[in-house]
Formats: structure tokens, sequence, C-alpha cells
């Protein structure tokens, strides 16, 4: 039954650009199909579009600069790059392209990447807010981190304990994940430029300090309500003596 009710959804949710062909298959009398004048798939930026360079000579749209012999190395890869071949062992037919400047990305190199430290940053401080998240651009996990820390702080107004560690290990692990290598992004891999020792040592400090501060103020209110505890105790008892 599940199996037939995804048939069908998925059927119904199918786009194309013309009205089917249902002749000769079946009578449907006066069937009105709504129709789409331009498939989801062409709405997409175009891959030509996205990865091709603009010849100075010509002023038209071209793909590979690496291979334009009349490029100079200025002109080739956007400036962020340079001309690598694909296959060094190929000395009869090479066959270059861009490799790209660490902070840059693209065919072309003409995209600036994500900054590692950046986002691990934003998910030290901001972690269980998403903000990390936001910053690489992936909406989809966004969503999802903060549905989950939504879900363990609910979860904590019934038991703390559950849901505060439902929080932190959502929080510490994206900050481990990101921290420790090039994450993706919406497009590209982030710039790795975010030291492995910096890190290990600012995320155990930050989050040492952090369960010290906790600590501190789980201390203090539990001094705080055994001494409401007493006073009340101890009037309740003056109170007796006096009846």
């Amino acid at each position: 039954a599940a199996v037939a009710v995804a048939a069908v959804l998925s059927a119904t949710t199918l786009q194309g650009c013309d009205v089917p062909h249902v002749e000769g298959y079946l009578i449907a009398g006066n069937v009105e199909v709504s129709t789409h004048s331009l498939a989801a798939w062409r709405s997409m930026p175009d891959y030509w579009e996205q990865n091709a360079y603009v010849d100075p000579e010509t002023g038209e749209m071209s793909f590979n600069s690496c291979m334009n012999r009349e490029l100079s190395i200025l002109e080739v890869c956007s400036g962020h790059g340079r001309c690598t071949s694909f296959d060094p062992e190929d000395l009869a037919h090479p066959l270059f392209f861009c490799k790209c400047d660490d902070e840059w990305g693209g065919v072309e190199c003409d995209t600036r990447r994500k900054r590692q430290s950046i986002a691990w940053f934003l998910s030290l401080l901001f972690g269980p807010l998403a903000l990390d998240e936001l910053y690489l651009g992936i909406p989809a996990q966004t969503l999802t981190k903060l549905l989950w820390t939504v879900m363990g702080c609910m979860i904590a107004g019934v038991r703390l304990a559950p849901g505060f560690a439902m929080v932190v290990v959502g929080w510490l692990f994206d900050v481990v994940r990101i921290g420790t290598g090039p994450v993706l992004t919406r497009n590209y891999r982030v710039q790795e430029d975010l030291p492995r020792l910096a890190f290990a040592i600012c995320t155990v400090l930050y989050f040492s300090a952090l369960a010290f501060l906790v600590a501190l103020a789980s201390m203090y209110w539990t001094v705080l309500s055994r001494r409401r505890h007493y006073d009340q105790m101890l009037c309740y008892s003056s109170t007796k003596v006096l009846a």
C-alpha cells in the first residue's frame, strides 16, 4: 500500500512540456492536463554559462581558457590559478585544465570559496542556531539543525539532561566535522585555512570553559535551593515551638 501511494504521488508531481499521449490506450474523454512551458531542469543555471570565460579577442564565451594559446599566463583561469596537464604522460595530445589557488574554485577559478575558519568559528559560537550551515549555503541542513535544536529544547523542558545532551552532541559534532577538514558548501569545498593545532586547542579550551561555567551555575543554584529549604525548615520549627 505504501509503495502504491508513493507511486501515485510521484506520478502527480512529474513535470513535462507536452500533453501526455493517451489516444489508443484508454478513453479519456475531455482530459485537461496542466503542463509547463519550460521543464524544471531547463530553468536551472546553464553549465556552459557558469563555467565559460569571455575571450578577450572576440568577446565571445568559450570553454577552458588553458587551451587558448593566445592568452597570457595572467589571463588564464581568471588570474586565480595556473594551467596543469590532465595527464602528464600524454605528450602527443596534451590536455590542460585550471588548477585554482586555495581561495578560489570553479572550472575557471572565478568563484571565491567559503573559508573553513569562519565556518568553524560560527559553529563554535552559534552552532545550535545553525549559523554555520547558513554560512555554508545549505538550506536543508540549516533547517534540520534548527529543528534538532528546538526538539532538544522541548525535551529539556521535560527532562533537562536528555534534552541538553541532545543539543550539545549535535553542536559538538558539527564543530569537529567543520574543523577537521574542508567540508562541502553549496558548490565547492571550503578553503582549508584553519590550522589543525589551533582548532584542537581552541575547541578544547572553549568547551572546557563552557562546562566550567555550567558546573558553576549548577552549583550556585543547588546551594541556593538548599539554603531556601533550610530557611523554610527553620521557620517551620520556630513557628511550631511558638505554637
